[in-house]
Parts: C-alpha cells; structure tokens; sequence
C-alpha cells in the first residue's frame, strides 16, 4: 500500500464514519473504526477459534514456542487475547469499557489468570519481544465457539470480522460436530481466509480407521462448505514427530500470511470496508426495519385502502340484498317443488268424491259407512300430502336456509336451532280448503285441484319461511352494522396511515440518494486533503488500575469418591448360597404336601440365579461409548472411529436361543420409522404421494427446496432401502458374522436404515447375564432416540454417562443431565455411574485432579449430586496397557461387579432367603402339629382360620385402598407445577443464547425467524424430555410406594401372627409405559412478537431484545400450562390406572399364596397322615437352618 493510497483509503473511510454515524449506524461505524485502526497501524490480524477445549490456546503456544496462554483440558479461554511482538506490556480491557495496562516485569501466571477471567476482563492485550511474531502481526485467541457462556461468543464474533486470515481449530475427535459447520457457514463470507485445523492427531488409532479415509471424509465435509483441501491441516503438540502432524506446513503458512504485500493488505481492507458498506445500504433502504421499501409499502397499503373501501359497499349492499335474495331462493324452491304430483291425483280424486252431497257407500248406504269412508280418504290423502310436502319442500327449504345462513355470515347456534325446526304448518284442513264446492266433480276438477291444493300449500311454506327470513335478516343487519362499525375503525388509520406512506416514499428517495453518496465516496477517485484526521477511528477507553482478581474457587463442589478401593466381603458368594436354596428345595421337594410352595419356592431361585442385566451406555458427542463398551468385554467388538459411529442402538450379549458366538442380529427400520425420521430431520411438512417408497421420496427431492445435507440424508435412505428392501418390507432379521458389521452401525449409507443390533459375544462379562446397550448421544434430539434413552433410563440395571477428557458437556448434554439429576433422587439405589474418557490425555496428577473436581462440580450444577465418577482410557485398556494413575478400569469393574452382585441382586436374593426361612418355619409348625393332642389341634386350627380371615381382609383393604393412589395424584400435580416453573427458567436461558449478535451476519429477518424456529423445536424438545422424566420419577415413585405397602408394612403385620408369608415377585419392576407427547407450537402464534423487532440496532442497543425474550417467555409459559392442564388428567389416569393394577395383582396373588399356606398347614393337622414326610422334613430343615445359610456378598 503505497503512502497515497492509504492516505485516500483513510481519507474515504472517514467520510464513510461521518455518513454512518449521521445515519445512526453506530454499529457498523464501530466496527469500520475498527477496521481502519488495524489498516492505520498496518497490522496482519491472524485469530485462532473453535471448539472448546480443541487446544487453541496450547497450539498457539506451540506454534510461538512461549507458555503465554493459560491451558487445561477444561474450557480456559474466557476473552479475547491478542499477542503482539513489542515493549513489554500487558494491556486489560474490562467490560465497563475502561482500560488499565501493566508495563514492565509482570507475574505469567497472574496474567494468564486475567485471561481466564471472563467476568471482568473483555479482551487481554500481551506485548514481549517474541522471537516467532513479525512486528505489525497480532494473534488472537477467542473462547470456544460451543461454550456454554453468551458472552464467550459475543467477544468471539466481535473480533473476528477483522481477521486476514481465521484458523478454526477441532478436537480429533469432534470433526464432525454440527457447530464447526453452523459456524464456518456464518462466517466464510465476511471472512477472506478460512483454515481448519483438526488437533491431537496423535489420538489417532490407525487399527480402528485409516487416516487416509478419515482425511477424505475430513475433506468431503470442508468441500461442502467452500472450504479447500489446502486449507486443512492436521496437528498435534504433544508429538511433534507424529507422522501426520503437520505443524511445520502450518508454520509456513502462517509465515507467508505474516508477510503478505501492502497491496494484499490494502485489497483485504477494502473488501471488509465493502462489507460493512453494503450492510449499512442494505439497511438504509431497509429503513433499518427489514421491511420493504416506502414505495413498495405505498402500493400495497393502496390497495388495501381500496379493498376497505370495496368492502365497505359490498357491506352496504347486503343489507338491502339480504332479504331480498333469500325470498328469491325460497321462491324458486316453491316454485320448483311437484307438490302435487300425478301419482297423487287417484288419491285426491277419491277424497273429492266423498266430499260429493251424493257420495254414499256401505250395505244400503249406511251414514255410518260413508262417514267412515270419507274419514278414510281424507286421513289418506292428507298423509301423502304431508309426507310430499316435507320431501318437495320442507327438506330443501331448510337446507337453502342453512347455506343462505353461511353466505351471509349469520351462521349461529341461534340461526341453526331455527331452521332445523322449519316445517311448513299443514293440518288436514288444508286440503278441505281447496275444496270449491258446487263444482261439477270431474277429471278437470281434479286436476284444477290439485293445483290450487299446491298454491295453498306454497302460501303456507312462504309465510313460514318469511318468518324466518325477517329473523335472519335482522341478523344480517346486526352483522353488517358490526362489520361497517369494524371496517371504518380500520378504514380511517389506514387511510392515515396511506398519507404518511404518501411522504415516506417521497422522503425514500432521500435514503436513496444517500446510498448513491455513500458508494460515490468510496468508488470516487478524489483529491485527499493534506491533513488526514485519524483521530476518529482511536480508542477513547478510560485509563484504570488492572482489577483485583476474584480469590477462591466456588462453594458449589462435588462430594468426592472416596479413594480407597472397595472391598468385597471375604464371606459366601451369592452362587454358593443359590445352590444352597437349590439344595432346600430338593429336600422339601420330597414332601408331598409341600409341592406347590417347594415349587414355587424353587422357580423363585431360578429366577435369581437366571436374571439378566442390563448396562446402558450414554454420553455426549464422540466420548467414547462404543471403545468403552469394547474395553468392558476385552475386544474390539463395536465398530469405534474418530467420527460419531453410533447411530443405532447397538447391544452386546451372550449367544441364546441357537446363536453363534461373534455374529450379529441387524433388525431394520420399517418404511414408517424411516419416513417419520425423514420428516422430522428435514422439516418436510407432510409425507409425499408417490406410487412406491422410492418414487415418492425421489419426488420430495425434486419439488423441496433441501439444504444439501438434507439431500444427502434422503439419499442415504433410499440407497439403503434399494439394497435391503425386503428387510426393510418384512422386516426379517438379517444375521452376519461379526467381522461385517462396520457397515451397519458406523457408514450412514447403510446404519441410517438400521434400528437395532445385536451383537452375540461370549465374554465374562455377558457369561453373568450382562447385556451392554451402546446408544445415540445423549443429546441426540431424533425423537425415537429420545424414547429410547428414556426407557434405558428406567429399565436399566445400571448406566454409565461417558464425557471425553478435554471435551466435557455441551448445551445437549446438559440438558440430559439435568434429567438424570431429577431421575436419580427418585431411584431406589444409586445405578448411574459417570466416566472420564481418555483420560491418557491427563499430563499429570495435578491436572487430572483439576478435570475431575471440574467434572464433579458441573455435575453438581445441573443437580447430579455425589456422583459416581471415574477416569478411564478405553484405548490403553483394550490393548492391555498395565494400569495407571489416569486409567481406574479395575475400579470400575469391581464398583460394577459390586453393585449388580450385591446391591442390585442382594434385594432379591434377600426375599428368596426370607421365603426360605418362612418355608423352614412351615414344616417347624406342621411337624409342631404332629405332637399335639386333639384339643390343640383344634385351638391351632381356630387361631389359623382367624388369621387367615383377618389376612384376607386386610389384603381386601390394601388392594382397594387410595391412600397410595392420593399420593400418586398429589405428586404428579406437584411435579407438573416443578416442570412448568422450569420450564420458564429454560425459556429465558434458550432465547437468550439463540437471539445474538451473530444473526446481523445474512439476512437478518430470515435470520430471526430462523433463530424462533430452531428455539420452539428445542423448547418441545425439552418439554417432551421433562414428561419422560416424569414417567421414570412417577415409575420408580409407585414401585418404591407398593415395596413399603406391601413387603415393609404388610409383612410385618404377617410376622406378627407367624402362619403367612407374602411373596411379592418381579412383576411390578417394569414400571409404567412411557406415554407419548405431542405438543403442538408453531411459529405464527409469535407473529406480534416477531413483528416487535424492528432492526438489529433497536434490538440489541435499545433493550428491544429483554422485552421481546420476556413476551415470548410470557406466551410459552401459558403455551405449557396449557399443554400440562391437557396432559395433567391424562397422566394422573395413567398412572393411577398402573397402580390399581398392580394393587390388584399384588392382592390376587397374595390372597392365592395365603390360600395355599392355609390349606397346607390344614392337611398337616390331620392326625397321623403325612406324619413320616414331615419328620423328614423337619429333620431336614433343623439342619439346614443349623448351617450358615445367611445373604452374603
């Protein structure tokens, strides 16, 4: 840039300053100081963004071979920093706008602590004589583009429309995240360079993907976005002589953007000043409101005047046209009605005759005779007049009525109940009226008749009708005095509103001119004056001292796992003890009259010893599920890759039922599932027409606007239907040896049709009945993942939540911790466990101590409390590296062996070890009876029968009592009430995160309601996961409720008598079904909102954005209260509904086993028999009760 360019270049930009500030563009005028300060000072600003934790501030510190930015695994970077290479200084800009700069000798670590310090400090500024920056080059670091903190973003995006060139750097293990691509989508236009940088490519594993395909799959996504093979490089500062590490390339580019020509800077400056320009035009002739030019708003509100006008005439013209159309109809219904048909004259020619003086009838003209007859043919007659005239007239009178209603808008309940009940009034003298007597009866007669029959009839419907016509009239009148009342009250703001519209689009020619100076200034060639005042694009911040940081940590901690190991008890193992239940049933089993209860007993330690468990996998994005999965049962079972595999839901269990170990069960989605995903993935409305699943999908393509990606999604379907079509349509299981399964859980052409497999592996761990579940992430918003996280939650025996070491928790994993938050208070033991992953990432003890407490505190934030949490690396485990500090997979072994041996089956086996003793003390009192004498016997039996009859009442009572049942509904309205004011708080967090600065970048009116959309889905979203929650809370509720009604309480009571025993069984352990929810939210219903928002700068410096997130917060709040008063009874039923029947089970049940017990202990007290089993039997308990036969684990 030559001397006299930049003196022309400061010279434009500063008459484009001056526009922009008298246009009340302060934004854009800030950022175009900013812009020019940097060409001024002839600066190359080269920023570092990404990922949180990615390892921005460590590969920048790499890449200068100085420590000067704080790291850690954890999220550091809470401002912008900007090295530059000078005197020795560190300059603080705080977020009240004040400035305080330390020169000199300085503390690394204090300043490294300013960099941290998000609250207080906006931007850091650090000058040294640094060997690897060039003067007149700055580098910049931001926070992470996925951090859970607003303003992190906002100082982000702030800076970043300066850069030359924008280095977005990713964790190995998080290419594929859907933020990199929202990001790079919003920013590589005001952007000239854009690189990617992927991280850590040490974490590489070449035996689980080759590096040449994850670089093309890295590529393929680079390339849809616009971004070249060129600009991606793979890094890692761990191992510089990592054989695709390519830190040295990236040395040379940055090198070469270091020196770029005054002319490259110059074109770069320009092209970023051309940028704010056209967005400030593009605002001026917006009005800043997004709305269309005064111009465009004059003809449509032309228009719309006119049509008030129309309107109001056509209003006018009803209410004199009313009345008159509606006779006109029923006219012609008359008119054209055959009252009086020919097939009617032979009976009207009969009742004319015996209306004759002459007419006489019956054996020699009896009165009595004829007068019958006459009443005869009358009754006729007049009976197939009325039934003609209500077919011909009546039914098509009412029902012009109706629509005569509807066209002139008096359609009510009122009008509605009045024609229905229209009847032309007829009695029988009607037809006797007609009647012109003295006239010669003949077939004329007849004929004129019936004619003059018809005119009557007609007369009487007329006159009926009119009365309803005057009513509906009178309504018309009503309506139309409203509606001209109505189109006047607009009629005259409008007609206001045309004349400001009138000298708006004259004064818009102002606007227009303004933007043809504007782009003259800076097309023009123009003589620069001699002085350039710079001083428009300075900083004008206060000087302050450097701020005192905030001293300790914060009070919100996690209790700690304690660090010793647990030891298992040295004493008898549950399957020891199983085959000691085995043993005292075998002997029992000998006892005739002990069959039923032996059986029962000995089915009850099948089930024990038989039980099966379930592990379920969670975890946010690439943490790891599938390798940890692989290193629970010691190979490499599931496929596992550096990009997220896990699709399906993927379970790994012991061969049954004929299946061979290392083969795979796949079952496919049916046409159904994989046309609800489609829609639901898309935002297509409604399924399309087509002649076949193919066709009709193939069609949707063609006729919808999709994103690419979208495209892609439903081709990937389609070539997977193509390929396993009869799968698919059948739904067979498709059965393959383990070493083909890659495809169907890890490539989306293939696993985007799959719903479920299921691996056969024989391992240890399945050997004790375990079956892993490897599900979707957790945050994961595919609504059939949603279901099926949901019911893992509650059916699991146990789950294990994976974070990645330098990657914790995003706003989608929060969100589902904060459920299980609210799941576990509710759970009758603690089954969640919490895990690490990657922990060989850990440089140290001390750092690894600091992610864990991390961790833990995050945990306890979103109501996790006391959490089970280990570290562990699933990729030193599987290939049998020996245990570190880092890696606790023992640990974690033994706390689940622990928990499903002893916590888990210790209540069941407790229950059989109960019945075992009851059993015992059964065959102690029948072999009691064996000794008594006559009279004992019968005072045992009368106790026996009294306790059984004050058993089986008190089973009656406990099955029909509400006392559980009034707990049930006073705790889901509590709850509902909890969820709704929950709610409320996350709508304030949601909108706040989703309406930000970032929206001016595009089209900010598509923006916006962009932004509202993604919002709403994602407040349904969390509603929906609030209510499944609710199921699970309510589920583990009634089952904790029914243990102490039944098994607590009820027991005792049955010790206290000493003859029955209850055996609850396993049948209420499956809880409630999760219940569908489908709320219901559109966009439209926050039109007026939306309208509210004027222009980025009303919104955002005008507090037009506090308002509007409080009326949007406002309206989804009485949106979810009506959504919970619609589900309220609903789940209240369904619940209570679940808990009658199991209180009918456990009362049917209980009430059988009483039974047996009694008939038993009835049969032992008849003298003599059974006497020499008993004995045996007794014998047989006696020593076994003698042995240790105590639960212990």
């Amino acid at each position: 840039m030559t001397d006299q360019n930049r003196k022309e270049l400061l010279h434009k930009t500063g008459e484009l300053y001056k526009q922009f500030i008298e246009n009340q563009d302060e934004q854009r005028a800030a950022k175009l100081a900013a812009v020019m300060k940097k060409a001024a000072d002839e600066e190359v600003y080269i920023a570092f963004t990404g990922h949180y934790s990615a390892g921005k501030s460590s590969l920048l510190n790499c890449l200068l071979m100085e420590n000067i930015l704080p790291t850690s695994p954890i999220p550091t970077s809470a401002n912008l920093v900007v090295i530059r290479n000078g005197e020795k200084r560190v300059r603080l800009h705080t977020t009240d706008g004040a400035c305080a700069e330390l020169v000199g000798t300085y503390q690394k670590d204090k300043v490294q602590q300013y960099c941290k310090d998000g609250e207080q400090i906006e931007s850091v500024e650090i000058f040294d004589r640094y060997t690897e920056i060039d003067s007149g080059v700055a580098y910049i670091d931001t926070p992470g583009i996925d951090s859970t903190d607003d303003a992190h973003f906002l100082s982000a995006a702030s800076i970043l429309h300066q850069a030359d060139a924008l280095f977005y750097v990713v964790h190995y293990n998080h290419v594929h995240s859907e933020e990199n691509v929202k990001f790079l989508r919003s920013i590589k236009e005001s952007i000239p360079n854009v690189y990617f940088i992927v991280n850590q490519i040490d974490r590489h594993d070449e035996t689980e993907t080759k590096f040449g395909d994850y670089q093309a799959q890295v590529e393929e996504m680079l390339c849809n976005e616009g971004i070249s093979r060129e600009a991606l490089y793979f890094t890692s500062v761990t191992e510089p002589d990592h054989p695709f590490n390519q830190m040295g390339a990236l040395r040379e580019e940055l090198r070469r953007i270091e020196k770029q020509s005054k002319s490259t800077m110059q074109a770069l400056t320009e092209q970023k000043v051309r940028n704010l320009l056209k967005e400030h035009t593009e605002m001026l002739k917006k009005d800043e409101t997004g709305a269309p030019s005064f111009a465009e708003q004059l003809n449509i509100q032309t228009g719309l005047v006119q049509s008030l006008r129309d309107q109001l005439d056509e209003a006018e013209k009803q209410t004199t046209e009313a009345e008159k159309r509606m006779q006109e109809e029923i006219n012609l219904i008359l008119k054209n009605a055959n009252l009086t048909p020919f097939e009617m004259r032979e009976l009207a020619a009969a009742f004319l005759e015996s209306q004759e003086p002459s007419f006489k009838t019956g054996f020699f003209f009896s009165k009595a005779k004829t007068a019958q007859e006459r009443d005869k043919r009358r009754n006729a007659f007049f009976s197939d007049v009325a039934k003609r005239t209500e077919a011909e007239a009546d039914w098509h009178m009412i029902d012009t009525l109706h629509k005569l209603a509807k066209a002139f808008d008096v359609y009510t309940a009122e009008s509605e109940k009045l024609i229905q009940a229209y009847r032309t009034p007829l009695d029988i003298s009607i037809i006797e009226r007609a009647v012109k007597h003295g006239a010669a009866f003949s077939s004329e007669y007849v004929l004129q008749y019936t004619k003059d029959l018809a005119e009557l009839i007609r007369k009487e419907a007329k006159r009926e009708a009119t009365d309803i016509i005057k009513v509906l009239s009178a309504m018309v009148k009503e309506r139309v005095s409203k509606d001209v009342q109505t189109i006047n009250d607009r009629l005259l703001p409008e007609s206001e509103k045309l004349v400001f519209l009138q000298e708006q689009a004259r004064l818009e020619n102002n606007a227009r001119e303004k933007t043809d100076r504007l782009w003259a200034i800076w097309e023009e060639e123009s003589a620069c004056p001699m002085h350039i005042d710079t001083e428009w694009f300075k900083s004008k911040k206060t000087r302050v001292a450097a701020p005192e940081q905030k001293q300790g940590r914060s009070q919100l901690t996690a209790q700690p796992m304690p660090k010793s190991e647990i030891k298992m008890e040295q004493e008898m193992p549950l399957q020891d003890q199983i085959k000691r239940f085995y043993t005292l049933s075998d002997i029992l089993g000998e006892c005739s009259m002990l069959l039923k209860q032996t059986s029962a007993f000995r089915e009850r330690v099948k089930r024990l010893e038989e039980r099966k468990f379930t592990l379920a996998l969670f975890g946010g994005f690439s943490s790891g599920k599938s390798s940890f999965a692989n290193a629970l049962v010691g190979e490499r079972v599931l496929p596992s890759s550096p990009t997220p595999t896990t699709a399906t839901i993927n379970k790994i269990t012991k061969p049954i039922n004929g299946n061979l170990n290392k083969t795979a069960d796949v079952v496919f989605k049916t046409e159904d599932d994989i046309t609800a995903e489609i829609l639901q993935l898309t935002g297509i409305p409604k399924e399309p027409a087509g002649r076949s699943f193919t066709e009709k999908w193939e069609k949707a393509v063609k006729k919808n606007r999709l994103q690419e990606e979208h495209v892609k999604l439903i081709s990937n379907f389609l070539l997977a239907y193509e390929k396993y079509q009869q799968y698919i349509q059948e739904q067979k299981k498709l059965t393959i040896p383990l070493s083909e399964l890659k495809p169907y859980v890890a490539e989306e052409t293939t696993a985007c049709a799959v719903k479920e497999v299921t691996v056969y592996y024989t391992c240890p761990l399945t050997e004790k009945g375990i079956t892993i579940v490897d599900t979707p992430g957790a945050s994961s918003m595919n609504k059939r993942h949603t279901e099926l996280a949901f019911q893992y939650i509650k059916d699991a025996d146990a789950f294990f939540y994976m974070t990645y070491y330098q990657h914790s928790f995003s706003k989608g994993d929060r969100s589902f911790l904060r459920k299980l938050g609210l799941v576990k208070e509710s759970l009758s033991m603690d089954k969640m466990f919490f895990i690490i992953n990657a922990a060989d990432l850990a440089k140290d003890k001390t750092e690894l101590e600091t992610v864990t407490d991390y961790v833990s505190a995050e945990l306890v934030k979103e109501g996790v409390y006391e959490p089970q949490l280990f570290t562990v690396s699933s990729k030193e485990e599987l290939v049998g590296k020996p245990e570190s500090f880092y890696n606790q997979f023992s640990k974690v072994r033994k706390h689940l062996d622990r928990f499903i041996e002893v916590d888990v089956k210790k209540a069941s086996a407790a229950q059989v070890s109960s019945e075992a003793d009851k059993l015992c003390e059964t065959v102690f009192q029948l072999h009691q009876s064996q000794h008594q004498s006559r009279e004992e016997k019968e005072a045992q039996k009368q106790r026996l029968m009294l306790s059984f009859e004050r058993t089986a009442a008190d089973i009656e009572k406990r099955r029909n009592s509400k006392t559980i049942i009034e707990k049930v509904k006073k705790d889901t309205r509590e709850q509902l009430y909890h969820i709704a004011q929950r709610l409320s708080y996350f709508a304030n967090d949601l909108l706040k995160s989703a309406f930000h600065p970032g929206l001016q970048n595009g089209d900010w009116k598509k923006n916006v309601s962009k932004a509202m959309t993604t919002a709403l889905h994602e407040y349904q979203f969390e509603y929906i996961q609030e209510i499944k929650t609710l199921d699970v809370r309510m589920s583990g509720f009634i089952e904790r409720h029914i243990n102490e009604e039944w098994l607590d309480h009820f027991q005792k009571t049955l010790n206290e008598d000493g003859y029955f025993s209850v055996y609850a069984g396993d049948q209420h352990s499956n809880g409630i079904q999760l219940k569908e929810v489908e709320p219901e939210i559109e966009e439209r219903a926050f039109e007026q909102e939306l309208k509210e928002i004027k222009s980025p700068k009303q919104f955002f410096e005008q507090k037009g954005k506090s308002a509007f997130i409080e009326a949007v917060r406002m309206k989804l709040t009485k949106i979810t209260e009506a959504w919970i008063k619609n589900e309220e009874e609903s789940l209240i039923s369904h619940y209570t509904a679940h808990l009658r029947r199991l209180q009918e089970d456990m009362g049917e049940k209980a009430i059988a086993q009483i039974t047996d017990q009694k008939e038993t202990y009835l049969r032992g007290n008849a003298e003599g028999e059974h006497a020499k089993e008993i004995e045996m039997a007794y014998q047989a308990c006696i020593s076994w009760k003698n042995s240790d036969n105590t639960i212990k684990m």
